[in-house]
């Protein structure tokens, strides 16, 4: 892999010539490469490494920082249990540190392994501290995070007003930082708080708005993601032959990116398609 055998070899200069700093900051390296590239597995291993090598010179906040990203690799390995015995690691250090962006950051990390864990009550609570934290800090793209995270586990824990007004606040920063990615989430985030409301029309449109996002990015994967929404907000109207148009678009982009979702949208596509019958 490009830059990783490098690094690897820098790894073991460092570690010939008794630097655990620089060793401890190259696995580190490492690790990014790999959780960049979605390969969880090593990631993890790197940054594991590289929490253990910054442990040993007491450097707290590189520690907290290896760990906070160590418990996304969990996270997204669908370990949440050891996920958060990281992060609450990483937390306790970044509060012995003082630093309340790392903080912050942690608390979104917590709140997404207790998402993995379906316990919304504890995730919104991470979420919220997330949201002071950035909020303290005047800092909008941790606010923005937070806020969007707070939208997400409100929506997921049937709390759909209060879903429905921090999307509509992150929406509003969003633009301001003109950050597409977040639209690209928000309107789709939208598109399903309003399909649970019973205003499908309106999720239809928010569909179409986070395709447009994701389709100006080249992001092929929130592409089909919104697409399978708007199929199901379509044929929640009854529109059959718009909603087969859609998932079927839909399923050919999981396909093609081999994605997670291939199962569920065949399914869909069957269900609909024999409405079209």
């Amino acid at each position: 892999m490009v830059g990783l055998e490098s690094v690897i070899s820098e790894i073991q200069a460092a570690k010939d010539a008794g630097n655990p700093l620089l060793e401890g900051q190259l696995y580190t390296k490492a690790g990014k490469i790999l959780l960049e590239r979605n390969i969880y597995p090593e990631a993890a291993v790197f940054y594991q490494r590289a929490a253990g090598l910054f442990a040993e010179v007491n450097e707290n906040n590189h520690q907290a920082r290896a760990l906070n990203h160590l418990g996304v690799c969990l996270v997204l390995e669908n370990q949440p249990q050891n996920a958060l015995i990281q992060l609450n690691k990483a937390r306790e250090l970044a509060e012995s540190e003082d630093d309340t962006a790392l903080k912050a950051a942690v608390d979104g990390n917590i709140g997404l392994a207790f998402i993995a864990f379906d316990d919304y009550t504890n995730a919104i609570k991470a979420h919220k501290s997330a949201l002071e934290a950035a909020e303290l800090l005047e800092d909008p793209h941790l606010q923005l995070n937070a806020l969007i995270n707070l939208a997400d586990s409100n929506l997921q824990n049937k709390n759909i007003r209060s879903a429905h007004g921090f999307a509509l606040v992150a929406l509003d920063l969003a633009k301001s930082l003109e950050s597409l990615p977040s639209l690209v989430l928000l309107y789709d985030l939208l598109g399903m708080i309003n399909s649970k409301k019973g205003d499908l029309q309106s999720a239809v449109e928010f569909h179409q708005q986070a395709y447009q996002a994701a389709f100006s990015q080249g992001d092929l994967l929130h592409q089909g993601i919104a697409l399978a929404n708007q199929a199901l907000a379509f044929e929640g109207l009854t529109k059959y032959e718009q909603a087969y148009q859609a998932i079927q678009n839909a399923h050919h982009i999981f396909r093609d990116l081999n994605a997670d979702y291939q199962h569920k949208t065949q399914k869909d596509l069957e269900r609909i398609q024999a409405n079209l019958a």
